[in-house]
């Protein structure tokens, strides 16, 4: 389900829009500070946890299922310069350099992780670097690598899976955005159960998603899966 596929009777927030720091990665809620000016497409300068970056404002967040407020990423302070603008993009291709750096150098070091995004800040002379992991890795030798080649202070925080498939993106067999990119605030926990509850194929290619893991959707649809028959009396049919 996508924020597009809402009924006709929710209204979008005013107070909250979708903003994309990158085209290869979905958007995220962000807060509007009152007074700003919305126009969509148009760049903004965003404040966050881990410091400004500019953003293309998409438009307003319709919430899905619940409210949006969970999963905002940031507060949209103002529109960009044309400076900022222009050190953003340099920023980015900093970011790019830094993910394509870890993946090779990670593997050089036969280290089992993924780099998934990195954040260079406009206002930090830092780097962010999320990458995903089955199990707890030593990257003290990475992290010194990164420090070196970037020549800022590099900062590397592991993720899940499913964060992992969250920070990407991507379409869902439903032909949907993924939800957890989309509405989900945090992951629920589903269990093959909830697949059998609803009578649905066990093959694990159909009710996987991109993470590898059971699809959130089956924790979505559980409550309106039909119960289970129960048998009839001996002597009896239902």
């Amino acid at each position: 389900m996508s924020c597009s596929a809402c009924s006709g009777g929710v209204q979008p927030q005013p107070g909250l829009v979708r903003v994309t720091f990158s085209a290869d990665l979905p958007g995220q809620v962000c807060s509007l500070t009152e007074g700003v000016e919305l126009e969509q497409g148009a760049f903004y300068l965003v404040a966050g946890a881990d410091g400004e970056r500019v953003g293309t404002v998409v438009g307003h967040e319709i919430p899905v299922l619940r409210p949006c407020n969970g999963r905002i990423a940031g507060s949209v302070v103002r529109r960009a310069t044309p400076s900022e603008v222009t050190r953003s993009e340099e920023l980015a291709s900093v970011a790019r350099d830094a993910v394509r750096f870890c993946r090779e150098r990670a593997r050089e070091l036969n280290l089992p992780l993924r780099p998934v995004t990195a954040i260079v800040p406009l206002d930090r002379d830092t780097v962010v670097i999320t990458f995903a992991a089955e199990e707890r890795v030593d990257f003290r030798e990475l992290l010194r690598d990164l420090g070196r080649r970037t020549r800022r202070r590099v900062e590397l925080r592991q993720i899940g899976v499913r964060d992992q498939a969250k920070a990407s993106g991507g379409w869902g067999p439903c032909g949907r955005t993924l939800c957890c990119s989309t509405f989900m605030a945090r992951f629920n926990s589903v269990t093959i159960r909830m697949a059998k509850a609803q009578r649905l194929s066990l093959n694990p290619s159909r009710i996987s998603g991109m993470c590898g893991r059971l699809m959130c959707c089956l924790a979505h649809e559980a409550g309106d899966a039909p119960p289970p028959k129960r048998p009839a009396p001996p002597g009896q049919t239902v």
